[in-house]
């Protein structure tokens, strides 16, 4: 079981040091990190430079189409762009979200969904002499059905993907139907788990923010997960650019170190490697 974690300038820091190991550098991990993905010349350097160290575990395709709900993504499908994304990252595999920003308007859900499970069949089978191309389970009530088990069951069965399963997303969704945590995580399709991403959360009367620290739940359930699939990767979602909530958790900046998210980081790659040697 490999261990990936989010980068940072202090997940560099760390690892340059000595002070953790780990298989993958997960990129990109907030939004801010997206926009070097825009000039494929300055990120190949960036990439160069990291994967010497470690290989880039890919999430998205940015900045080629890779919305799977489009009609418009095997038509708009860029293989140069995809293709050179996948060289210079060293990734192992390729990992979606079943959506981005929304749903599409003023179209039946259902439509979406064969949509989804026609264009994940199409990268998977492009794909296909990787190690994996995997689907991720959606965290709110804006997702509509996507949120639903036997939705996101169907959806891995249909496409033969593997199922990248994020905990606090179930968590999130679980809250949104009104459905027991573990309940929840019990009808997803955890068999076929390649990949979990994990990271804490906190939950207020009326929201719930998460990519903070990995809380004591979080770890419980994934001892538990680990008693009911068998994931080859684990990968530390850790790291916010803002506090939303006015929490006092460490906020990540692209170019100047958080100390306090250095230690954190240190923390739970620790306790999660700790974790998979037991």
């Amino acid at each position: 079981m490999k261990i990936g974690c989010n980068y940072y300038i202090e997940t560099e820091q760390l690892f340059d040091e000595g002070s953790i190991d780990l298989d993958y550098f997960k990129y990109p991990g907030l939004d801010f990190q997206a926009g070097i993905m825009n000039d494929l010349d300055a990120f190949e350097l960036f990439c160069n430079k990291l994967t010497v160290k470690r290989p880039i575990l890919l999430h998205g395709l940015y900045p080629a189409p890779h919305d799977l709900s489009s009609p418009f993504l095997q038509a708009d499908f860029n293989d140069e762009i995809v293709n050179k994304l996948i060289k210079i990252t060293k990734t192992p595999g390729l990992s979606f979200h079943p959506v981005l920003s929304k749903l599409p308007d003023g179209v039946p859900f259902v439509k979406t969904l064969e949509t989804i499970i026609e264009n994940a069949v199409f990268i998977k089978e492009k794909y296909a002499d990787m190690e994996f191309v995997s689907l991720e389970n959606c965290d709110s009530i804006r997702w509509g059905d996507l949120i639903k088990p036997e939705i996101i069951t169907q959806l891995i069965n249909e496409t033969g993907c593997g199922f990248l399963l994020d905990i606090s997303h179930a968590f999130c969704a679980s809250r949104a139907i009104g459905e027991d945590f573990r309940t929840y995580l019990s009808k997803l399709p955890l068999k076929q788990t390649y990949e979990i991403h994990i990271n804490g959360w906190v939950e207020t009367d009326n929201d719930i923010m998460c990519h903070l620290k990995i809380n004591d739940l979080g770890y419980q359930i994934l001892k538990e997960l680990l008693n009911e699939c068998s994931p080859q990767i684990i990968t530390i979602e850790y790291g916010r650019h803002n506090d939303r909530i006015g929490l006092g958790c460490p906020v990540m900046k692209p170019d100047k170190i958080n100390d306090d998210a250095k230690k954190e980081i240190a923390e739970q790659i620790s306790k999660i490697s700790e974790m998979i040697k037991t």
